[in-house]
Formats: C-alpha cells, structure tokens, sequence
C-alpha cells in the first residue's frame, strides 16, 4: 500500500514512527500521524485545516490538551501500586538489569514502535478517501480525511475543539484539489 503514498505522505508516516520514538510510545497512534502532518506546512493538509481557520499552532496546543498519557506508568500509577506495596522504581531497575545481562552490553536497540490498531485504521481510510475522490496516490489530504473519518477520540476532540469536520475536510480538500488542476 505504501507504494501509492505521495513522498509527502510516506515523510509523514516516517515521521509519525520518530514523533512516537520521541514520546517513548510503545505504538505510533493517530495523534502522531496528525503531529507529522502539521510539521509540513506547505502540504495540502495543512493548508486546508488552515484555510479552515485551524493553524498548525493552534492545532499542536489543541493536541497537547486532549492527548493522554503515553504507554509508560506514570507518577500516579507509581503511587497506587505503591500503595499496594509495589516499588516501580525498584521494578524498572530490575528489568533494566536483566534486560542488559540479557542482550549484553549498553542499554538495548529499540526497535521502531508498531502502529497501533486505530493508525492502521486511518491508514486504511486514507486508501479509501483516495479511491472515492477518483485518485491513483495518497497524499496528505487523504490521510487528514482518513484522520477525520477514523473515530479515534484524541483527533476527534482536536479536530472539534477547532471546529473541524470531515464534511467541511473533505469539501476544502475537493476545492483545493479543483482549483490546483
């Protein structure tokens, strides 16, 4: 499938894999596809949520608010199970310990982060948006409307904090699509 993504569209699948990496994600969720997207502002994506009044900007801090927690435990996690007598800390260093006796010296090789079920969904949506506009590639306005179309709530509440819609996505995109060629 990746064979029909535009070079715009393969960098931002790319870069979702390095904004998750970055976030110590154990998978590559929706929110970074939609964070890797915004890092092009020249892309069609960009320039529709723009045009809709939605600028990069706005739309990072919109994300920043409504994205939950990584995949790591987190201080309140340490705390419960603290209370449960558990020490997470103690926990960590231990599996890091056998970690590294296990595979050797130095700390080990992460692999790249798998995408998660509903990034494999958006993905799948990006196809179809593409077939049902008639298009041959998938570009970036594809992947928004896959984004728009997928349901994942962390988009979704981005998407609605800044008054974006499929419907109005997938207007803008066919405009900007009609007046380009």
């Amino acid at each position: 499938m990746f064979e029909r993504f535009t070079k715009r569209a393969r960098t931002a699948v790319k870069a979702a894999q390095r904004l998750a990496v970055e976030a110590d994600a154990e998978t590559v969720r929706p929110e970074h596809l939609l964070l890797a997207l915004l890092e092009d502002d020249d892309c069609l994506a960009v320039r529709v949520m723009r045009d809709l009044g939605a600028p990069s900007d706005a739309l990072r801090d919109r994300l920043a608010t409504v994205a939950g927690p990584t995949d790591r435990l987190d201080e309140d996690d340490a705390e419960a199970l603290e209370a449960i007598g558990i020490d997470l800390a103690e926990v960590i260093r231990r599996v890091e310990d056998n970690l590294g006796s296990a595979l050797g010296a130095g700390s080990p090789r992460r692999r790249s982060p798998r995408f998660s079920k509903p990034t494999r969904k958006v993905l799948e949506l990006s196809l179809r948006e593409a077939l049902a506009l008639k298009h041959n590639y998938i570009g970036t306005e594809h992947i928004l409307l896959g984004l728009a179309r997928a349901g994942d709530p962390v988009v979704e509440s981005a998407f609605a904090g800044l008054g974006l819609s499929h419907r109005d996505l997938r207007r803008t995109v066919v405009e900007a699509l009609r007046r380009a060629g």
